[in-house]
């Protein structure tokens, strides 16, 4: 790979700064070299635009994908648009102010977009050469940026989604799934771990981005005493927090990685996950005695496959193995794997057993 995604955020924050108009005037080293491997392998003429706006419309359709619209100057009228009044706008689109998009969420807009162009180049320097990214169907395992597949469990059809994103930007999933380790002593919010990732978004924010309620720890402390490790495969729920405006109504936290003593390291026990699965569905049918309209989605990442040190195929093995019975016993679901990793989300879509598409994004 000759561009790196680093150095295409590095250019996408440069023109986010002069706008459409202007990227003539300034050099976008990364973009450019995108931009040669894209049309070096479709033999038609690429621009900055034209690549802009593929990985943009390749975003899921919500918040994010309008926003980073305005924020490039995509929206018709806009492309000779002020920075700041970009920026305004994206802002009203989450419905905060500028201050706290511009630390925030304009960061995450970012990080996408340079990650979709990135999966473009990928998909260039392999040689799949598509007409349009919307109009030929990706190939059996390859990820872009989500599938669906109806797959049969007990003979009946279950929806399975794969993602390539990160999961606090999953939108319109009732439950979350949060690994954690044995203590619920969830990760902070700097570190780029699932656990962080939700926690921070989880929070109430004040208006100059400070937290003003650290939603996830605050509700975990109520359940558990403090400094006391719970059995691995445990699991515990909190609300949304502000994940709510994205449709998210629970966070699941499964404790499945065992800190090792004396490091910063940690271990996880294949059966955990299998076992944590297993308790996810559990109480999600405890939570639905009391909820209308009950859950229905959830949205899961490869459980201790991160910090917490399990094989990402191992992790996967255990996670089916326990979704093949609660399926088979429960049709109703929804099920979404989610993936920062394109090459994990396409060994998930290689893993899952043929069927039917239903969707491609």
């Amino acid at each position: 790979m000759t561009v790196t995604f680093d150095d295409l955020v590095t250019d996408l924050r440069a023109l986010r700064e002069i706008g459409l108009a202007a990227a003539r005037r300034v050099p976008l080293a990364a973009l450019e070299k995108a931009v040669g491997l894209v049309e070096e392998a479709e033999a038609d003429p690429v621009t900055i635009e034209t690549l802009l706006r593929r990985a943009v419309d390749g975003l899921e359709p919500g918040r994010l994908r309008d926003a980073a619209r305005y924020t490039f100057g995509l929206v018709p009228g806009t492309r000779d648009w002020a920075a700041y009044d970009r920026r305004r706008k994206s802002a009203e689109i989450y419905r905060v102010g500028t201050d706290r998009f511009r630390k925030h969420y304009e960061r995450i807009i970012v990080d996408e977009v340079a990650d979709a162009i990135h999966v473009i180049c990928r998909a260039a320097v392999a040689g799949d050469r598509p007409e349009s990214p919307r109009q030929r169907p990706p190939d059996a395992h390859r990820l872009t940026s989500s599938r669906t597949l109806d797959v049969v469990f007990g003979g009946r059809s279950v929806p399975i989604s794969v993602h390539h994103r990160s999961i606090e930007l999953i939108s319109g999933v009732d439950i979350l799934v949060s690994p954690e380790n044995v203590y619920f002593a969830t990760a902070t919010m700097f570190k780029s771990s699932v656990s962080a990732a939700i926690r921070r978004r989880a929070a109430v924010r004040g208006p100059a981005g400070e937290v003003a309620d650290d939603v996830v720890p605050r509700e975990l402390a109520a359940q558990c005493a403090p400094g006391l490790a719970v059995e691995p495969g445990t699991v515990l729920a909190t609300s949304g927090g502000e994940l709510r405006h994205q449709g998210v109504r629970r966070v699941y936290h499964a404790a499945v990685a065992c800190p090792r003593a004396g490091t910063n390291e940690y271990d996880t026990d294949p059966a955990a996950v299998g076992l944590a699965v297993a308790n996810i569905f559990r109480l999600a049918r405890t939570e639905n005695r009391a909820l209308n309209p009950p859950l229905t989605s959830i949205a899961l990442p490869l459980l201790g496959a991160g910090r917490g040190g399990l094989d990402p195929m191992t992790s996967l093995t255990w996670i089916w193995g326990s979704l093949e019975v609660e399926l088979a016993r429960d049709a109703s679901w929804h099920i979404h794997f989610v993936a920062r990793n394109p090459e994990i989300g396409a060994a998930i879509l290689a893993h899952i057993p043929p069927g039917d598409e239903t969707a491609a994004g």
